[in-house]
Protein backbone atom coordinates (compact mmCIF):
# COMPACT_ATOMS: atom_id res chain seq x y z
CA UNK A 1 0.00 0.00 0.00
CA UNK A 2 1.32 3.50 -0.73
CA UNK A 3 1.76 6.21 1.87
CA UNK A 4 0.29 9.35 2.01
CA UNK A 5 1.37 12.37 4.57
CA UNK A 6 -1.14 14.63 5.07
CA UNK A 7 -2.23 17.57 7.63
CA UNK A 8 -2.75 16.40 10.89
CA UNK A 9 -5.97 18.25 11.33
CA UNK A 10 -8.01 16.09 8.91
CA UNK A 11 -11.17 15.65 9.94
CA UNK A 12 -12.44 11.49 10.31
CA UNK A 13 -14.62 11.15 7.80
CA UNK A 14 -11.58 11.90 5.31
CA UNK A 15 -9.35 9.84 7.27
CA UNK A 16 -10.81 7.27 6.66
CA UNK A 17 -11.83 7.40 2.79
CA UNK A 18 -8.22 7.89 2.61
CA UNK A 19 -7.19 4.76 4.59
CA UNK A 20 -8.61 2.03 2.15
CA UNK A 21 -6.28 3.61 -0.25
CA UNK A 22 -3.41 5.12 1.58
CA UNK A 23 -1.15 4.13 4.35
CA UNK A 24 -2.49 7.35 5.99
CA UNK A 25 0.59 9.40 7.94
CA UNK A 26 -0.32 12.71 9.61
CA UNK A 27 1.81 15.16 9.70
CA UNK A 28 2.86 16.81 12.37
CA UNK A 29 2.45 20.55 12.91
CA UNK A 30 5.34 22.67 12.41
CA UNK A 31 6.79 25.93 14.77
CA UNK A 32 9.09 26.80 11.17
CA UNK A 33 6.12 28.59 9.53
CA UNK A 34 2.63 30.16 10.69
CA UNK A 35 0.06 28.34 11.89
CA UNK A 36 -2.40 27.77 8.48
CA UNK A 37 0.37 26.19 6.35
CA UNK A 38 2.49 24.71 9.58
CA UNK A 39 0.99 21.23 8.65
CA UNK A 40 0.46 21.33 4.89
CA UNK A 41 2.94 18.57 2.88
CA UNK A 42 3.19 22.08 -0.17
CA UNK A 43 4.83 23.68 1.98
CA UNK A 44 7.68 21.22 2.84
CA UNK A 45 7.46 18.46 0.24
CA UNK A 46 7.03 18.58 -3.51
CA UNK A 47 7.34 15.13 -6.15
CA UNK A 48 8.73 16.01 -8.91
CA UNK A 49 9.16 12.49 -11.49
CA UNK A 50 8.02 10.47 -8.83
CA UNK A 51 10.89 11.76 -6.76
CA UNK A 52 9.70 13.03 -3.31
CA UNK A 53 12.35 16.07 -2.21
CA UNK A 54 11.63 18.49 1.22
CA UNK A 55 12.79 20.56 3.14
CA UNK A 56 15.83 19.96 5.48
CA UNK A 57 13.27 20.74 8.23
CA UNK A 58 10.36 18.71 7.59
CA UNK A 59 8.86 16.40 10.63
CA UNK A 60 8.90 13.48 8.38
CA UNK A 61 11.95 12.27 6.50
CA UNK A 62 11.51 9.03 4.09
CA UNK A 63 14.97 7.07 3.90
CA UNK A 64 14.02 7.59 -0.20
CA UNK A 65 12.82 11.20 -0.29
CA UNK A 66 15.60 13.56 -1.35
CA UNK A 67 16.65 16.59 0.82
CA UNK A 68 16.75 19.78 -0.83
CA UNK A 69 18.89 22.52 0.30
CA UNK A 70 17.16 25.37 2.21
CA UNK A 71 15.19 24.96 5.12
CA UNK A 72 11.56 26.43 5.30
CA UNK A 73 11.07 29.54 7.18
CA UNK A 74 8.06 31.53 8.70
CA UNK A 75 8.27 34.78 6.13
CA UNK A 76 7.43 35.07 2.92
CA UNK A 77 9.35 34.14 0.25
CA UNK A 78 11.37 31.48 2.49
CA UNK A 79 7.80 29.05 3.01
CA UNK A 80 7.20 28.50 -0.64
CA UNK A 81 10.79 27.10 -1.54
CA UNK A 82 8.99 24.07 -2.16
CA UNK A 83 6.00 24.93 -3.29
CA UNK A 84 6.55 23.10 -6.48
CA UNK A 85 3.99 21.58 -9.30
CA UNK A 86 3.97 19.12 -11.96
CA UNK A 87 2.14 18.33 -14.17
CA UNK A 88 3.03 15.98 -17.44
CA UNK A 89 6.66 16.97 -17.94
CA UNK A 90 6.33 20.72 -17.01
CA UNK A 91 7.39 21.49 -13.81
CA UNK A 92 6.07 24.77 -11.81
CA UNK A 93 7.93 27.12 -9.92
CA UNK A 94 9.07 30.62 -8.91
CA UNK A 95 11.88 32.26 -8.40
CA UNK A 96 11.92 31.95 -5.25
CA UNK A 97 12.00 27.84 -5.58
CA UNK A 98 15.00 26.00 -4.11
CA UNK A 99 17.90 25.39 -6.14
CA UNK A 100 17.24 21.33 -5.88
CA UNK A 101 14.69 21.81 -8.07
CA UNK A 102 14.74 23.27 -11.54
CA UNK A 103 11.31 24.42 -12.66
CA UNK A 104 11.03 24.69 -16.85
CA UNK A 105 8.33 27.20 -16.38
CA UNK A 106 8.51 30.22 -13.76
CA UNK A 107 5.25 32.13 -12.39
CA UNK A 108 5.16 34.94 -10.19
CA UNK A 109 3.10 33.65 -7.38
CA UNK A 110 5.29 31.81 -5.34
CA UNK A 111 2.78 29.70 -3.74
CA UNK A 112 2.23 27.56 -6.93
CA UNK A 113 0.84 24.62 -5.76
CA UNK A 114 -1.42 25.51 -3.36
CA UNK A 115 -2.83 27.56 -6.24
CA UNK A 116 -3.29 24.14 -8.71
CA UNK A 117 -5.48 21.64 -8.30
CA UNK A 118 -3.49 18.82 -10.76
CA UNK A 119 -6.57 17.39 -13.00
CA UNK A 120 -4.20 15.38 -15.76
CA UNK A 121 -0.80 15.48 -17.60
CA UNK A 122 -2.24 18.57 -19.42
CA UNK A 123 -4.58 20.35 -17.55
CA UNK A 124 -5.58 21.50 -13.52
CA UNK A 125 -7.72 23.99 -12.20
CA UNK A 126 -6.31 26.89 -10.81
CA UNK A 127 -7.19 30.18 -8.08
CA UNK A 128 -4.57 31.82 -9.62
CA UNK A 129 -5.50 34.03 -12.65
CA UNK A 130 -1.91 34.92 -13.61
CA UNK A 131 -1.23 31.13 -13.20
CA UNK A 132 -3.64 29.93 -15.63
CA UNK A 133 -2.23 32.59 -18.53
CA UNK A 134 1.05 31.45 -18.23
CA UNK A 135 0.36 27.78 -18.20
CA UNK A 136 -2.26 28.45 -21.04
CA UNK A 137 0.56 29.60 -22.89
CA UNK A 138 2.12 26.28 -22.41
CA UNK A 139 -1.10 24.21 -23.89
CA UNK A 140 -2.11 23.21 -20.62
CA UNK A 141 -5.79 23.39 -20.39
CA UNK A 142 -5.57 25.58 -17.39
CA UNK A 143 -9.56 26.14 -15.80
CA UNK A 144 -9.42 29.38 -13.41
CA UNK A 145 -11.92 29.73 -10.79
CA UNK A 146 -12.28 32.40 -7.79
CA UNK A 147 -13.01 31.07 -5.02
CA UNK A 148 -13.75 32.41 -1.95
CA UNK A 149 -15.14 29.62 0.53
CA UNK A 150 -12.07 27.49 0.81
CA UNK A 151 -10.71 27.83 4.38
CA UNK A 152 -7.83 27.51 5.81
CA UNK A 153 -7.48 26.02 9.83
CA UNK A 154 -5.65 27.58 12.95
CA UNK A 155 -3.69 25.58 15.29
CA UNK A 156 -6.44 24.54 17.31
CA UNK A 157 -8.67 23.55 14.28
CA UNK A 158 -10.52 26.76 14.18
CA UNK A 159 -11.02 28.83 11.11
CA UNK A 160 -8.68 31.19 10.16
CA UNK A 161 -9.46 34.68 8.45
CA UNK A 162 -6.96 33.99 5.40
CA UNK A 163 -8.67 32.39 2.56
CA UNK A 164 -7.60 29.04 1.06
CA UNK A 165 -6.59 27.67 -2.56
CA UNK A 166 -8.14 24.76 -4.53
CA UNK A 167 -4.62 23.11 -4.79
CA UNK A 168 -4.65 22.85 -0.56
CA UNK A 169 -8.01 21.51 -0.73
CA UNK A 170 -7.59 18.60 -3.65
CA UNK A 171 -5.57 15.55 -3.95
CA UNK A 172 -5.94 13.41 -7.09
CA UNK A 173 -5.22 9.83 -7.92
CA UNK A 174 -6.76 7.00 -9.22
CA UNK A 175 -9.32 8.85 -11.52
CA UNK A 176 -10.49 10.21 -8.42
CA UNK A 177 -10.52 14.00 -7.51
CA UNK A 178 -10.88 14.10 -4.19
CA UNK A 179 -12.31 17.05 -2.26
CA UNK A 180 -11.65 18.07 0.76
CA UNK A 181 -15.43 19.14 1.67
CA UNK A 182 -18.50 19.55 0.12
CA UNK A 183 -18.42 20.67 -3.21
CA UNK A 184 -21.91 22.12 -3.06
CA UNK A 185 -20.04 24.86 -0.41
CA UNK A 186 -17.83 26.15 -3.90
CA UNK A 187 -19.51 29.25 -5.81
CA UNK A 188 -17.34 27.50 -8.36
CA UNK A 189 -19.23 24.14 -8.23
CA UNK A 190 -20.83 24.22 -11.81
CA UNK A 191 -17.70 24.69 -13.63
CA UNK A 192 -15.31 22.64 -11.62
CA UNK A 193 -17.84 19.42 -12.01
CA UNK A 194 -17.98 20.38 -15.89
CA UNK A 195 -13.90 20.15 -15.57
CA UNK A 196 -13.91 16.82 -13.75
CA UNK A 197 -16.65 15.57 -16.32
CA UNK A 198 -14.47 16.33 -19.34
CA UNK A 199 -11.23 14.46 -18.21
CA UNK A 200 -13.25 11.97 -16.53
CA UNK A 201 -12.38 12.32 -13.58
CA UNK A 202 -14.78 11.26 -10.30
CA UNK A 203 -15.50 13.54 -7.63
CA UNK A 204 -15.10 12.31 -4.17
CA UNK A 205 -16.10 15.44 -1.56
CA UNK A 206 -17.72 15.08 1.98
CA UNK A 207 -21.15 16.49 2.55
CA UNK A 208 -22.16 18.62 4.90
CA UNK A 209 -19.21 19.58 5.89
CA UNK A 210 -16.75 23.10 4.53
CA UNK A 211 -13.71 22.87 1.98
CA UNK A 212 -10.87 23.27 3.90
CA UNK A 213 -6.84 23.80 2.24
CA UNK A 214 -5.08 20.93 3.89
CA UNK A 215 -2.13 22.15 1.65
CA UNK A 216 -2.76 18.59 -0.36
CA UNK A 217 -0.96 15.74 0.07
CA UNK A 218 1.95 13.56 -0.98
CA UNK A 219 1.75 10.37 -2.20
CA UNK A 220 4.67 7.91 -2.25
CA UNK A 221 5.80 3.94 -2.31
Amino acid sequence: MQKLIIDSRIRDVEYNFLSKYFNVIKLPLSEDVYEEISGHSDIFYTKINNKVICAPNSKIIDESFEIGQEKVQKDYPKDVLYNVCQIGDKIIGSKYTDKSIAPNIVVKQGYVKCSIAITGDHSCITTDKKIAEVLKQHNIDALYVEENNIKLLKRDKTISKMKGFIGGATLTFDNKFILFGDINNLDSKKIIQEHLNKYNLELIDFKGIEVYDYGGGIIFN
